[in-house]
């Protein structure tokens, strides 16, 4: 009996991939949870419900380590957001990247054989190394033979782009994670629920976006205004904010371009930024029309652009730089929007994120236009078909914020092989 702790435990990723392990033909370990903790309400909700538990909100900060049962296997997710791109990366500055030291602290207690830990791929790369660095150093201080790296759901049977970072360390041989095998990518086609027939955004935005993509395939295409290319829509593409002429299309096109070069920066005295607002004299000089003051007036009134001052880079924020001349800016980023990304069934699915997975949606019979059901996020995060979920809880922060149950099923066979 191989007796485990679960912190940061979520709705149980961890606990899923020990379970499948479990299952495998000629498995001969039998896992046992002794302990488990988190913090989110929804997230317990969701881990109690399936593992038949009883846990309570938990700050693993204030545990008291020498009541936690003995174990050998720690298994930890421990908060993501100190070293995420999504967050503000303040690594062990942010007092949750601390939760490390927690995890040590309880290593050092309980000197358990082997613990997994997981986070994101950015622990890598964040203070160019020196985070990743300094976790391998605490734990080999202490005694174990630790390996990493960044494995993605993809390569692990699950249609979603999800790459982590994996820390194993052990007491009695350091774990050649390399060795882990890949599968073949699959695609979403067979994680969609097409029974699921029901439109659940904003209907007017629905029909616009069915109606372009009965014109031409929209599948596997971005909703935003900040970026171009052929799989971005814009919502004056699909006059969301009111109709507009093609001339003024035109010009939301160039300016969406222009205000990302980097000789304004010059021109205006700022550090550069990706999307500088511009006044009416550096719009004339790329493109030129008797009625631009009008047009401009009429893309402000629509809420197409704004009038804005510019930011200047200051103790590593962006400011306003009250002195500026005021310029014309566009209005909406990527999350502005009732849809973030169409998703392609003959494609994958970008990595869930806390922030926008409620914003993916998917085409049925190019009638309707909705969101991910209970059902596909869990397939996208390779959680079993059985695997309960209430509608009293938010869903997509909790997928978003999940790890994959393939990987951990893998990654456990591997170190007890």
């Amino acid at each position: 009996m191989i007796k485990y702790i679960d912190l940061c435990c979520g709705i149980g990723g961890f606990r899923v991939g020990l379970q499948q392990f479990q299952t495998d033909i000629n498995n001969k370990y039998e896992f046992q949870c002794v302990f488990s903790a988190d913090i989110k309400h929804d997230a317990i909700k969701i881990y109690n419900l399936n593992f038949n538990d009883n846990l309570k909100k938990t700050d693993i900060y204030n545990i008291d380590i020498s009541k936690i049962p003995n174990f050998d296997l720690l298994c930890a997710g421990f908060p993501c957001q100190p070293f995420s791109a999504a967050g503000n990366k303040m690594g062990f500055n942010d007092s949750r990247g601390g939760m490390i030291f927690k995890i040590l602290e309880i290593c050092k207690h309980h000197r358990p054989k082997t613990f997994i830990l997981e986070n994101v791929s950015n622990l890598l790369t964040l203070e160019k190394g020196q985070c990743i660095q300094q976790i391998h150093k605490i734990f080999t201080d202490i005694g174990y033979k630790i390996s990493y790296k960044k494995l993605n759901g993809l390569d692990f049977g699950v249609p979603q782009s999800r790459e982590r970072v994996f820390i194993v360390g052990s007491l009695d041989h350091k774990v050649d994670i390399s060795k882990l095998k890949h599968t073949q990518h699959p695609t979403l086609k067979n994680t969609i629920e097409y029974t699921a027939k029901y439109t659940d955004i904003d209907k007017i935005f629905a029909e616009r976006l069915l109606t372009l993509h009965r014109q031409r395939s929209i599948f596997g295409h971005k909703v935003q205004d900040k970026r171009g290319g052929d799989i971005n829509i814009h919502s004056w593409d699909i006059d969301y904010n009111g109709e507009l002429s093609q001339e003024e299309k035109d010009l939301m096109n160039k300016i969406m371009l222009e205000r990302r070069k980097k000789h304004w920066a010059t021109k205006k005295n700022i550090t550069w930024m990706d999307g500088m607002p511009l006044t009416e004299s550096d719009i004339k000089t790329f493109y030129e029309n008797p009625n631009l003051r009008t047009m401009l007036n009429n893309l402000v009134k629509l809420g197409y652009l704004k009038l804005e001052k510019c930011k200047d880079l200051v103790d590593g924020k962006r400011v306003y730089k009250d002195d500026s001349e005021s310029g014309y800016n566009i209005c909406k980023g990527k999350l502005s929007f009732p849809v973030s990304r169409i998703l392609d069934p003959n494609g994958i699915s970008p990595t869930l994120t806390a922030t926008d997975c409620c914003k993916l949606v998917v085409i049925i019979d190019d009638r309707y236009i909705r969101k991910l059901t209970a059902l596909e996020l869990k397939r996208l995060c390779g959680y079993p078909d059985e695997f309960k979920i209430i509608e009293s809880v938010n869903m997509y922060d909790l997928f978003g914020n999940t790890l994959m149950p393939p990987i951990i099923r893998q990654l456990v066979r591997l170190i007890y092989k």
